[in-house]
């Protein structure tokens, strides 16, 4: 299959980034790529969703790897996993997992997912500050997505989600449920309830989002519903409102550098150094936000807040800020060659035990087995237009029409966008600005 027929058929089946931004998966297949990266850390403490599906369904995420590798003209598929994953799954460093599919080992430290590092830990390359990843030949996937675009050639849609339901609970589990159904009624069917002085999040203990369970939806993007105390460190760092950290932040932060000097993208050479950051926001972000721009090179990872910070300051959180108001005023930091690692970076990678114990989740990782397809019961769906980077899907669909199981019922808009696609059969009874809503014609 040629690269524009596979584009065609990724594009066809909605299949975005399972597992991070959402950035729609036929947008990122380019010329001139020689490697496909399968990102398979699973970067999260209490995340089990990627090795599950590698467990159950391996084939599936290497040949779907291997089609985008052969498409592109690449030369090779590598699957980079963490040790532990790889013992568990009983496969080697080099280990073959399809024709062109190698597995390569990698320590088990956090932030493993982040792909600027994946690809130097998978392969000795660093992607030049600001770059994307096809400036030094690669493209990275999501175990998942790679599973999705496996589908996407037989003409699967993306309408169920991979995610592990886990946190303080009695029994964590991965499931299956349909894209966009009720966090609240995954819960109802899974026999869950959220106890008082516990929050929920979506995505992991350190880059995941407090919801609401009573109005959240699981999207394409979201890999795991985590129940936290919240009082522990992961959560205490996410109540702090961003206007109050910026605030207190000139005058509680002493400047000792220790944020910086363990954060993974500095570590990589990258001119990213937080202290910095945080000694210039409160004056800055507004007048001079180009001398922030550094803060766009951040991946969101929360080392900074949750490792280094002695002072209650929460360096994230301040770049999280800087950055929104770069995108705002379209300032980035872009170089043109790759950097040169600092020589103490394997001194300074933050053991995931550490993370977890550091963070407050220690407690709560256990194994989480896959309990197939969840059978969630509710009548109607809201498919939100926006659950991928880009413009939202463009409705295809009126009130009124019957849908059917699997029908794309939004299409991708020009640009960057995604298509939409029923998880149910039933009927159209609302299309807005941010949703299509869809009366179910049997519940269960």
């Amino acid at each position: 299959m040629n690269l524009d027929e596979l584009k065609e058929k990724i594009k066809a089946a909605g299949v975005i980034g399972a597992g991070g931004a959402g950035f729609p998966t036929h947008m990122k297949l380019a010329p001139d790529i020689d490697t496909v990266v399968v990102n398979a850390a699973e970067c999260e403490p209490l995340l089990y969703t990627d090795f599950t599906i590698m467990q159950q369904y391996m084939d599936k995420v290497a040949a779907g790897a291997e089609a985008v590798c052969q498409a592109l003209g690449a030369g090779r598929v590598v699957i980079g996993m963490k040790e532990h994953t790889a013992a568990k799954l009983m496969l080697e460093d080099g280990a073959k997992v399809g024709r062109l599919s190698s597995v390569k080992l990698m320590p088990d430290v956090y932030p493993m997912g982040d792909e600027i590092v994946l690809i130097y830990q998978t392969l000795g390359r660093v992607v030049p500050p600001g770059q994307l990843p096809s400036s030094v030949g690669v493209v990275v996937i999501n175990v998942e997505t790679a599973y999705n675009v496996n589908n996407s050639v037989s003409g699967i849609p993306v309408t169920e989600k991979w995610i592990t339901v886990g946190g303080d609970i009695p029994s964590p589990a991965v499931f299956r449920v349909p894209v966009n159904c009720n966090v609240k009624d995954v819960f109802k069917a899974a026999g869950i309830t959220v106890p008082e002085g516990h929050v929920v999040l979506d995505g992991g203990p350190a880059m995941g989002n407090i919801i609401n369970p009573d109005a959240a939806v699981v999207t394409k993007k979201t890999k795991s519903l985590l129940i936290l105390p919240d009082n522990i460190p992961a959560v205490i760092a996410k109540l702090i409102p961003a206007s109050r950290m910026i605030i207190r932040t000139p005058s509680a932060c002493c400047q000792c550098f220790h944020c910086t000097e363990i954060c993974p993208r500095y570590l990589l050479g990258y001119p990213l150094e937080p202290h910095k950051t945080l000694r210039a926001a409160g004056i800055e972000m507004t007048e001079h936000p180009e001398d922030l721009r550094t803060a766009s090179l951040c991946s969101g990872c929360g080392v900074c807040t949750l490792m280094a910070c002695c002072q209650g300051v929460s360096p994230s959180v301040i770049m999280a800020e800087v950055k929104k108001n770069l995108r705002a005023k379209k300032i980035g930091y872009r170089a043109s060659e790759s950097t040169v690692p600092n020589i103490e970076r394997d001194n300074r990678l933050v053991p995931v035990d550490s993370f977890k114990k550091h963070i407050g989740v220690d407690k709560f990782d256990r194994a989480a087995p896959y309990k197939g397809k969840l059978k969630v019961k509710q009548s109607i769906y809201k498919l939100m237009l926006s659950q991928h980077a880009g413009k939202p899907s463009v409705p295809v669909v009126k009130a009124g029409d019957g849908v059917s199981p699997g029908q794309m019922v939004a299409r991708a808009d020009s640009g960057i966008s995604a298509a939409l696609h029923t998880p149910v059969g039933g009927r159209v009874s609302a299309v807005t600005g941010s949703h299509i809503e869809i009366t179910v014609s049997e519940v269960g």
